[in-house]
């Protein structure tokens, strides 16, 4: 199965690509500096920007998923604005791009635990965007991640999700869970 998954190299992204090995994936990126490390993942990498439209559509229209996957996050800078941004525009975009080239499915990351303000906006509208893709949409309710690479060292305040936990069961549900919305937490 042809899976594409924009944040293919955030932290889930990472944790959950290498249980995809039976099936062909495509990896986004915006940075040159990580198309080697999402081929060792065992994706097939793609330079661009989820901001640019026209090259995402291109791109996504060029490796034809089924399942097109949003696990995109701006958190590695601490800013909740690019974070909330990139929800919605970025997850506007992947949405559109997915619907051109016919994917007939979408995956969205979500989260599990409250947020307030434009972050709890945000989530909303990427998850309603993703529940008015034309095909089947998935959202999947993360705890808050935790281990090696994360924010967090240790479990923080629940819900949680060991990362490595997270990456398996992303896995599966990307291509077994049905429409709706799965809550991954520990």
């Amino acid at each position: 199965m042809r899976i594409l998954i924009a944040g293919a190299t955030g932290v889930l992204g990472r944790a959950t690509v290498p249980h995809l090995r039976r099936h062909e994936v495509a990896g986004l990126t915006k940075s040159d500096e990580k198309l080697e490390s999402l081929r060792e993942l065992g994706a097939q990498p793609f330079l661009c920007d989820v901001y640019d439209s026209e090259t995402l559509v291109r791109v996504v229209q060029r490796f034809r998923p089924r399942i097109a996957a949003n696990f995109l996050t701006a958190l590695a800078n601490g800013s909740a604005e690019a974070n909330n941004r990139l929800r919605r525009e970025g997850g506007a975009n992947l949405l559109a791009a997915a619907e051109v080239a016919g994917a007939s499915r979408l995956v969205v990351e979500s989260v599990a635990f409250p947020l307030d303000g434009d972050g709890m906006v945000a989530v909303n509208e990427l998850e309603q965007t993703a529940r008015e893709f034309p095909g089947e949409s998935v959202i999947l309710r993360f705890g808050r991640l935790w281990g090696p690479g994360t924010y967090y060292r240790t479990p923080a305040q629940p819900p949680t999700i060991h990362i490595d936990v997270a990456g398996a069961t992303a896995a599966r549900l990307l291509v077994q869970a049905p429409p709706g919305t799965h809550l991954v937490t520990e």
